[in-house]
């Protein structure tokens, strides 16, 4: 009885993990342009081929997306990409620096990469929900826009969780997302983010190409994945005269009247 149980409980997640996986790719794919808004996505049974799912799963990630204002589905019409404007680093939208750059038409890329192995502080721990004596990875990248360096990203892992700092090695402009879901099958379901501005001390500027005291929009975020564990820290340093950050802002409704 309890194996049995247990099966189910594990067919349940895997479900669970599959759609929230679809969902995201789809996510990513819209934010980064593959469909212009109002255009049609491809038929039912064409993109669950192409994403290698069943049109149930495939229906549950579009029914999600159109929660989330994504998508509009018009019955007998098909599936439509919004009007809504989610590119110009929508807060409502937790995709990474790489799609962000390609949506505004530009070519991302890395100027530097560093990995190292540390041990974190009191606040990344916690954060992290793990004991202060366990490794964290550091992944450090200068993000660029058609070669012009635009961001400064530091992301903190747990290297328990990665088996090995050395899979963020080869990682480059690759999105830090895609490869936790491709190599260790880990999806991240949603981000909690705090913004303020910043001066940018003397060694980021320096890695930006700005002079000290330069304005920054700093962001700190942790990602969660589809279990509601903490998976990933990420601190970023973005130009503040590059990127433009918006929020929809929902009415109160009438309970609030």
């Amino acid at each position: 009885m309890k194996r049995g149980s247990g099966e189910t409980r594990s067919r349940k997640a895997e479900g669970r993990f599959l759609r929230v996986s679809v969902r995201e790719r789809l996510a990513r794919l819209i934010a980064g342009g593959r469909w212009r808004p109002g255009e049609r996505l491809p038929s039912e049974p064409k993109l669950a081929h192409d994403l290698g799912v069943s049109r149930a799963t495939l229906r549950d990630a579009l029914r999600s997306l159109e929660e989330d204002g994504f998508v509009t589905r018009e019955h007998g019409a098909g599936t439509f990409v919004t009007f809504r404007p989610r590119l110009r680093n929508n807060l409502d939208v937790n995709f990474g620096v790489t799609q962000l750059i390609r949506a505004h038409g530009l070519e991302p890329g890395v100027a530097s990469l560093s990995v190292s192995v540390e041990l974190p502080d009191a606040e990344c721990a916690q954060e992290l929900a793990i004991a202060p004596e366990e490794e964290v990875a550091v992944l450090q990248r200068v993000r660029t826009a058609d070669g012009q360096p635009v961001a400064f990203t530091r992301d903190f892992l747990s290297v328990a969780m990665l088996g090995s700092a050395d899979v963020l090695e080869g990682l480059g402009n690759e999105s830090l997302y895609e490869l936790l879901e491709r190599e260790l099958r880990i999806v991240i379901e949603h981000g909690v983010a705090w913004f303020r501005p910043l001066i940018a001390s003397e060694p980021i500027a320096a890695l930006l190409g700005q002079p000290e005291g330069a304005l920054l929009l700093f962001l700190h975020q942790v990602d969660y994945d589809v279990e509601g564990r903490p998976v990933l820290i990420s601190h970023e340093y973005h130009l503040a005269d590059v990127f433009e950050a918006s929020v929809v802002r929902r009415g109160p409704g009438r309970a609030a009247a």
